[in-house]
């Protein structure tokens, strides 16, 4: 059995084309093809419907797909609690987190953790909804939500708080400073619960507001701002440390979600990820008042 061939398969499973699991796993489209005519030869099932439109998984397909799942999550758990009973201040530890609470708080603080455990290598995954840590795609996670995983382990930080912000010079240019309900506004596009938190008070506050531009990186909202492309409901920290911005009157900073700092049950006794845990907390402690929009810059 040559575990390659289901990595082929799933790349194609799951990404609905030979040409784009061909870039997912930085091979020639032809060497895919070939890898899945070969598995199919192998296991004498049809593991995908050839059309015009493209492929289709079969019920054969499914069931593969199916079982390869359940045995990479068995793995995943077995290298998990492995990497957990490490007590070394050496390796590697993912951590995933929004790109504005890693470019507004966490990256001038990293060189000091560096500098006390240069044995431990940090991976950002940057990811404004969250990995999917259940499935083991990062350690350690700093996640905005509601709802933290019941299969995750963790505390809750502090909050973020939110103000509207627009550049000073097209709020001058568009005499917003006391009614914004006819500017343009800038938000997320996809529903999260940063997102989905912004948007109500965006429309509780402003009433009949339009939205004109969505992206869902705040980092880039905060551009499409400074850009005077329109207003957005932005993290404090963010819009505060900013000088061409200006806090809008009409929206005080709001308390958002919570920030929760999750990681794997497996992963409690692993060393480094401890020590980064603790340092994390320590960096956002620090930086409460910035957070909560309190410390204005």
């Amino acid at each position: 059995m040559d575990w390659d061939d289901f990595k082929y398969f799933t790349a194609v499973a799951n990404t609905g084309s030979v040409r784009a699991a061909a870039q997912q796993l930085s091979v020639h489209a032809s060497t895919v093809t070939r890898r899945i005519d070969q598995f199919e030869q192998r296991l004498g099932v049809h593991l995908f419907n050839r059309s015009p439109r493209g492929l289709t998984i079969t019920p054969e397909g499914a069931e593969v797909i199916q079982r390869v799942d359940k045995i990479a999550d068995e793995l995943a758990d077995i290298e998990t609690q492995l990497r957990g009973r490490d007590e070394r201040l050496v390796g590697h530890v993912r951590l995933t987190l929004p790109d504005v609470l890693a470019q507004s708080v966490l990256l001038a603080e990293l060189g000091r953790f560096n500098d006390d455990y240069p044995g431990i290598e940090i991976e950002l995954l940057v990811d404004e909804q969250g990995l999917d840590m259940v499935r083991r795609e990062a350690d350690i996670a700093i996640s905005p939500t509601n709802n933290p995983p019941d299969s995750l382990i963790g505390r809750p930080m502090t909050r973020f708080a939110v103000a509207a912000y627009g550049s000073n010079r097209y709020i001058a240019e568009h005499e917003l400073d006391v009614d914004a309900s006819s500017a343009k506004w800038i938000e997320a596009g996809t529903p999260g619960p940063v997102a989905d938190f912004a948007r109500g008070l965006r429309e509780d506050r402003y009433p009949g507001s339009k939205v004109y531009l969505r992206c869902d990186s705040a980092m880039m909202q905060h551009a499409a701002v400074r850009a005077k492309l329109g207003l957005a409901i932005l993290p404090c920290v963010l819009g505060d440390q900013d000088s061409d911005l200006t806090r809008l009157r009409q929206i005080e900073p709001t308390p958002g979600p919570m920030i929760w700092l999750l990681t794997h049950p497996d992963l409690r006794s692993a060393q480094r990820v401890h020590v980064l845990i603790e340092f994390i907390r320590g960096v956002f402690s620090d930086n409460n008042d910035l957070l909560m929009g309190v410390a204005k810059v």
